[in-house]
């Protein structure tokens, strides 16, 4: 089911699936990634395990508002708010949150600041979003050379304003950061398609949002206690193979940094999961995450 929220003069683009008497998961995508990131199997396989799904197009991608950044710069507290403000617009008061990449700061930030809303936390492929001791690490050459092969594929596959021009980089990338599970051209394609077709939005990631996630890396000394505040449940899922944000500055700093956090790092897995069997292996961790937690 579709519906607007508006979290003052934004409006946000929501689907849900299941039952609203059921435990919530609230999906939060990551930079320029609209709701449909989460795949509807994605989506109907935690409905078959009991839980009420909600996956939102974050402000600048798919149907939900463009923001002015410009005039109206925000932060990664404001896509916290975005978040909150779906709960509250869907009449729940605590939720599991499940946050993919800049998603998964998101996810971070609305636990620590917000932990009466938060029942359990799910972060995936993201960095940690206060100061860590690995996360301060100055950068191997290894790490900075990988690093700068993963920023030269996606440059050099620029998305143009047409889709029949992009969509052979498109994969070129996504192939590139699924790691060694197989990429379902079909899912792929499909989720890139909706970017176009389905969208308010310029093809591509929302430059708002990269500027978002440069704020986060800026404030990592000044957030460090704010990681220690998280007292919701939490597992930190990273794939072995994710060359935009690697697992021991992604998954293994973000897990030291939250005290009782659980780490799994997915052998094969990279950034993106675009794979039938690699989603199914994910909705299985969550759910065994998610089984334990009291709803109370």
């Amino acid at each position: 089911m579709e519906k607007i929220v508006k979290n003052n003069e934004v409006e946000l683009w929501t689907e849900s699936f299941g039952a609203p008497s059921d435990p919530a998961c609230l999906l939060i995508s990551g930079a320029g990634a609209h709701a449909k990131f989460w795949s509807d199997f994605f989506c109907d396989s935690l409905v078959r395990k009991r839980y009420f799904v909600i996956r939102f197009d974050l402000r600048d991608t798919g149907l939900s508002s463009a923001v002015q950044f410009s005039t109206h710069p925000y932060t990664i507290a404001d896509l916290a708010a975005d978040a909150l403000k779906i709960l509250d617009e869907y009449n729940i008061k605590k939720a599991h949150l499940i946050g993919h990449s800049m998603g998964g700061y998101v996810g971070q930030y609305a636990a620590s600041h917000h932990p009466e809303r938060v029942l359990s936390l799910t972060s995936i492929s993201a960095g940690p979003l206060g100061a860590t001791p690995i996360a301060v690490e100055e950068w191997s050459a290894e790490e900075q050379e990988l690093l700068s092969k993963t920023w030269s594929i996606m440059v050099k596959n620029k998305p143009t304003p047409k889709f029949d021009e992009s969509i052979e980089g498109y994969l070129s990338v996504w192939k590139y950061l699924n790691g060694d599970f197989g990429l379902d051209d079909e899912l792929a394609r499909n989720y890139t398609r909706d970017g176009y077709e389905r969208s308010n939005h310029k093809p591509g990631v929302a430059m708002s949002h990269l500027s978002v996630m440069r704020g986060v890396a800026t404030k990592l000394e000044e957030r460090s206690g704010d990681m220690k505040k998280i007292q919701a449940p939490t597992l930190v899922i990273h794939g072995e193979k994710d060359y935009l944000v690697p697992f021991r500055r992604g998954g293994e700093a973000t897990a030291e940094g939250i005290v009782g956090s659980k780490l799994e790092i997915v052998p094969g897995m990279g950034h993106m999961i675009f794979n039938r069997e690699l989603e199914e292996k994910l909705v299985n961790l969550i759910a065994d995450h998610l089984s334990s937690i009291s709803t109370d």
